[in-house]
């Protein structure tokens, strides 16, 4: 069989707010590339500070030797030469780390790169638009999840590590140092890693200061190498100082046989632009020292009892004599390099990430777990560990898996034997999973991303997400609200048996299942929802027996979860999690009222305002037609005992109950009932549906269940045991009418922001949720109001309809001047 070549595509489409470099106030631009042992070049655009090439280059990947970076530099042509305009460059591994890297995948558009200027005193401005992406022409059909395979394979990956993991690491630059490129490795047992090593390059100081070619000043561009066994890494270079700072991270791993004699070498050198650079000097550190240091301060300690400390946390500064490599330089000066570090054994950064975990998930933090805490933690890591299973970690320590309770240190032991006794086991290469029971089953990591996880061991998976978690250990969190568990694992294991418990298929409109459908009013489609890691958590809790689900456990539980979901979201810190967001949810930005960057946290976002052209209210002269409180997706009923037939399922739900006061229960005997149901990706304030005076708001609390369909289906009555707020609206044209704004699992708030004893108008903004699904309850009074056929009909089914706010969904039928 002939070995297989990949094209990798590269598109240079066109650029802006480029440098002057002629007289005459323009340039003449071009873009060389270059990739691999080849080079191409765009055509010249005259005159032009905006070009616009629309240049594609094909470049053959030879499968053994895949390239490792692309890199584009921009010049300015000349009658006898050519002048600089900055460069910019690709790492091919960080682009595949998004893994939309097939060309023709809907998700891989074109991105700008700001051109940076390696060369001194020259001075560049702009961007570059580019696309790049892998095609195969013998099969056009290789979908995101295969070229991620492919793209794996051809570098030989197990973990791809980021081994340098600061912020500000600047391109290759010319005639620089040549480094080894970065070796790939696993974390695996089969490799012998023992650990990882911690170093951050703080500061050097005194370095000496050597005449540059004019004599009147000196000439020191200074930056560090740091090599360890086949690991090198670089840092920016610093330009005109004898005194710089990097303060820049890395890590690498440690094997069991370079602990005894291997030592890191530290080496500063001297850039230099035309010449080759210059060592300045040197200092080696045994790696043992590190060793023995960490040894001593766990000395005497129970593996299990050491608390979890970040990356930062625990390094040890210690102050190096540089050795230089001129002496001449010997007696005037004392060169120091200033650096942390810190090694940390592979078992003991686990037992940091277990023990992190375990608190999150500890809804009364008394120290311990019970049956349910913690089979809701192992199911947020895609676990499929049987009840029997869980059981026996009770049951070895002689506790009842009913009534007992597990320390941390006793579930941690569980769970690290686990790992050793299937340390070799892994899922196959399509990701699919074995018959075997997994502790830990995600298709990427929930912190860095980094896709195509589901080949790996299983301690190489918990490895990985320890190290990524170890920069801040509340970064566990975002495996409860991520979506990183494989739809088909999920499905296939504790989802399937919940679905197989109620009697209903799994894939079909009215399916009591996880794959929650809906029917686009707009394009008349129908549409599966993606559902999120906390709204499989917060089902799994839901189909328990009765009595557990309304146990103090759950509930504290899921109140934990929301309180701290709340508390993260409104960090500055969570705004990196916007963009992550739009894209898992294919947000439409453009109806965004505020630019992106504009929001300070990630609830800013979650409750944005759209802009005034977004939606439009239906009929706006006509106060009898019934609008769409929110986007959303919408059930209704004629009558309330029609809707506990098809839709609530609650074994006592009642008005009197949802509304908190039995005479205004009794007003809406016999009346109409729509509901109105969030998910996390929708636009997330809530509007006036009618016209008509509206009252003072009474606050209800109560608990966090998920709002989910297959929550509302079950025995627990959601909509009157969650917190909620209900709101009555007089109107002309529909009676009184009933507002319910219900919160959920992960919602951490219901703000109203209307007015109350006021005069109210449809499509006037009512309040907001902040992060989570939500649901709003409207009651209408018996022979007030009819909904539109198309959402009655879509109700029977059981269907949801996908409607948008301000969108026509009934009428008043009694007719007031």
């Amino acid at each position: 069989m002939a070995t297989p070549h990949y094209i990798l595509k590269i598109d240079i489409i066109k650029a802006k707010n480029l440098a002057i470099k002629d007289k005459n106030g323009f340039s003449d631009p071009y873009i060389t590339v270059n990739v691999g042992d080849e080079s191409y070049n765009t055509q010249v655009v005259n005159k032009n500070l905006n070009p616009v090439w629309d240049a594609s280059f094909e470049y053959k990947v030879n499968p053994e030797h895949p390239p490792s970076e692309i890199n584009f530099t921009c010049w300015d042509r000349d009658i006898f030469g050519r002048d600089y305009m900055g460069e910019t460059s690709i790492p091919l591994d960080k682009f595949c780390e998004g893994g939309h890297i097939g060309y023709h995948d809907q998700s891989n558009k074109p991105r700008w790169y700001k051109l940076i200027s390696n060369r001194k005193k020259e001075t560049v401005s702009g961007e570059v638009s580019i696309k790049i992406g892998f095609i195969d022409k013998d099969n056009e059909f290789l979908d995101n999840r295969e070229w991620v395979s492919i793209w794996n394979r051809m570098n030989n990956l197990k973990i791809e590590e980021s081994s340098n993991i600061s912020s500000n690491v600047s391109t290759a630059v010319e005639n620089t140092l040549k480094i080894k490129p970065e070796r790939q490795y696993s974390y695996s047992q089969a490799n012998d890693v023992v650990g990882l090593t911690f170093v951050e390059i703080v500061r050097a100081i005194d370095l000496p200061a050597a005449r540059n070619v004019t004599g009147l000043g000196f000439d020191m561009d200074p930056f560090v190498v740091i090599s360890f066994s086949k690991h090198t890494f670089r840092t920016h270079v610093i330009n005109h100082s004898l005194n710089p700072e990097w303060n820049e991270k890395l890590h690498f791993p440690v094997k069991k046989i370079e602990l005894e004699k291997f030592v890191i070498k530290f080496s500063v050198y001297d850039w230099d632009k035309l010449t080759e650079n210059d060592l300045v000097a040197t200092k080696n550190i045994p790696i043992k020292q590190i060793y023995d240091c960490a040894l001593k301060k766990t000395q005497g300690k129970n593996s299990y009892e050491i608390k979890e400390q970040n990356i930062g946390d625990g390094m040890e500064e210690i102050e190096l004599s540089l050795d230089l490599h001129d002496i001449k330089w010997a007696d005037k000066n004392k060169p120091k390099l200033i650096v942390r570090l810190k090694y940390v054994p592979y078992e003991h950064l686990r037992i940091q990430f277990w023990r992190a975990l375990a608190k999150t998930y500890d809804s009364d933090e008394n120290g311990v777990l019970n049956f349910v805490e913690v089979e809701t933690m192992l199911n947020s890591l895609g676990s499929s560990l049987t009840n029997k299973t869980i059981s026996s970690f009770f049951t070895r320590f002689g506790k009842d898996p009913e009534k007992g309770e597990l320390e941390f240190s006793e579930l941690i032991n569980c769970l690290e034997e686990w790992l050793s006794d299937v340390s070799r086991r892994s899922a196959d290469s399509f990701g699919e999973e074995s018959d075997n029971e997994h502790l830990i089953f995600m298709k990427e990591c929930p912190i860095c991303h980094r896709p195509d996880l589901t080949h790996l061991f299983e301690a190489d998976i918990i490895t990985h997400v320890s190290i990524c978690a170890s920069n801040d250990w509340t970064e566990v969190n975002k495996i409860v609200t991520g979506d990183f568990i494989t739809e088909s694992q999920a499905q296939r294991k504790w989802l399937s048996k919940v679905i197989n418990k109620v009697g209903y298929g799994s894939f079909r409109i009215g399916a009591n299942s996880a794959n929650i459908l809906s029917k686009n009013r707009e394009t008349g489609l129908i549409e599966e929802e993606k559902m999120t890691t906390y709204v499989r958590l917060g089902i799994r809790l839901l189909y328990k027996d009765k009595q557990r689900i309304e146990s103090k456990t759950t509930k504290n539980l899921l109140k934990k979860l929301t309180d701290q979901q709340g508390k993260k979201f409104d960090k500055p810190t969570s705004a990196e999690e916007i963009r992550p967001f739009i894209a898992f949810h294919g947000l439409n930005t453009e109806e965004i009222l505020e630019p992106i960057d504009s929001f300070k946290n990630f609830n800013e976002f979650f409750y944005r305002k759209l802009k005034p052209d977004a939606r439009k209210c239906d009929s706006p002269e006509d106060p009898r037609v019934l609008v769409s409180p929110a986007d959303c997706r919408m059930m209704c009923f004629p009558t309330i005992n029609e809707a506990t037939k098809i839709w609530i399922k609650g074994t006592t739900f009642t008005i009197s109950k949802l509304l908190g006061d039995e005479e205004m229960g009794k007003e809406f005997e016999g009346g109409s009932l729509g509901i109105f149901r969030l998910a996390p990706q929708d636009y997330h304030r809530f509007h006036i549906p009618v016209e008509g005076t509206l009252s003072e708001p009474v606050e209800i609390s109560g608990e966090y269940y998920t709002v989910n369909p297959m929550a509302i289906r079950s025995e627990l009555d959601v909509y009157c045991l969650n917190k909620r707020a209900v709101s009555y609206i007089d109107s002309p044209q529909f009676g009184k009418v009933a507002y319910v704004s219900i919160g959920a699992m992960m919602v951490g708030s219901i703000i109203l922001t209307s007015k109350p004893n006021t005069h109210v108008k449809r499509f006037e903004e009512h309040g907001y949720f902040a992060f989570g699904g939500s649901t709003i309850v409207l009651l209408f009074q018996k022979g007030r109001m009819l909904f539109d056929e198309d959402i009655l009909e879509n109700s029977k089914e059981p269907l949801e309809t996908l409607v948008k706010v301000g969108m026509h969904v009934g009428k008043a039928t009694i007719h007031y001047k």
